[in-house]
């Protein structure tokens, strides 16, 4: 990517991230003033942009290029917790360590030659001190929001079937990353089907089964490495939809909105009785929060 592209990526982001900052209720000088300071720094594919347990002083925003969140397990392995691109930030989930300082939550890995704006929590902690405290109570009343929805959406995934929980995740990928063509959405990202199993917490094995299904019954095809959504799904494109007016919710989402139907599941008695591929089924919040399951990976 070349300098004016960069630049335009840039520009856009800013107006979305400004967005975003305004409906939490702070003026448009202050929205300029947090993202007006910022570093840009540039990623290789394959890149660790953080690391679990670093410190936490710094809030990333993807202007071009895609990264993996992934959550890092005491066995070695991960679990794929968010794909973000282009607007979305990530970083800002924390826990406190042993020395009493707050350390990064999260592992954020470059899928792709990514470009990301650092910006510093100290600078953003000293703007929202001089804030009054009724604009401070907003803005906490609109995160309760934010994180509460991941809470609710932790329940409903963890209820959720595998075949469920691949079907909304295609769906959230969709209206995030996918392009229309005359085929359907193509989804943008080249995910294996280990990534797909990291996001439901199955085996990788079973996703292919589930795969193979959806695309024998007409509703995936497959071009190269990437998969492409026959069904309507009931989705838009991004460049279809408002996204750049969403609030930024808690880190392991995806960023989508609307309940999800809790009469879907009654539906799935058997193959005869199972509606198409996401039909008419809405999404919860904003959020594709990985289950962990307990801390193991279900893989029956």
């Amino acid at each position: 990517m070349n300098a004016s592209s960069i630049l335009e990526a840039i520009c856009e982001t800013n107006g979305r991230l400004k967005k975003q900052i305004c409906e939490f209720g702070l003026s448009a000088e202050v929205a300029d003033n947090i993202i007006g300071h910022h570093t840009l720094v540039h990623y290789n594919k394959g890149a660790m942009v953080a690391l679990q347990g670093a410190p936490a002083d710094v809030l990333f925003c993807v202007i071009n290029g895609l990264v993996k969140v992934y959550c890092a397990r005491t066995n070695g392995t991960r679990i794929l917790v968010k794909l973000a691109g282009p607007g979305d930030l990530v970083g800002y989930a924390d826990y406190i360590d042993s020395s009493g300082y707050r350390a990064q939550v999260f592992e954020v890995e470059a899928l792709t030659r990514t470009s990301v704006a650092l910006f510093t929590r100290e600078h953003i902690s000293k703007i929202l001190a001089t804030l009054a405290p009724s604009v401070l109570l907003q803005v906490i009343e609109r995160l309760n929001t934010a994180w509460s929805s991941m809470a609710q959406w932790f329940g409903t995934f963890l209820a959720m079937s595998f075949k469920e929980r691949l079907e909304l995740v295609l769906r959230e990928l969709a209206v995030k990353f996918g392009v229309r063509d005359s085929r359907g959405i193509l989804l943008t990202p080249e995910l294996a089907h280990g990534d797909f199993a990291d996001m439901i917490g199955s085996s990788r094995p079973m996703v292919t089964r589930l795969i193979a299904e959806m695309t024998d019954r007409g509703f995936l095809l497959r071009q190269g490495k990437r998969l492409v959504l026959c069904d309507p799904l009931d989705c838009t494109t991004p460049n279809m939809s408002e996204k750049d007016g969403v609030v930024a919710s808690p880190e392991p989402s995806i960023g989508l909105r609307g309940p999800v139907s809790a009469s879907r599941r009654a539906t799935e008695g058997s193959a005869a009785t199972r509606k198409p591929l996401i039909n008419n089924a809405t999404l919860t919040a904003r959020s594709l929060s990985l289950s962990a399951s307990n801390g193991r990976r279900i893989t029956h």
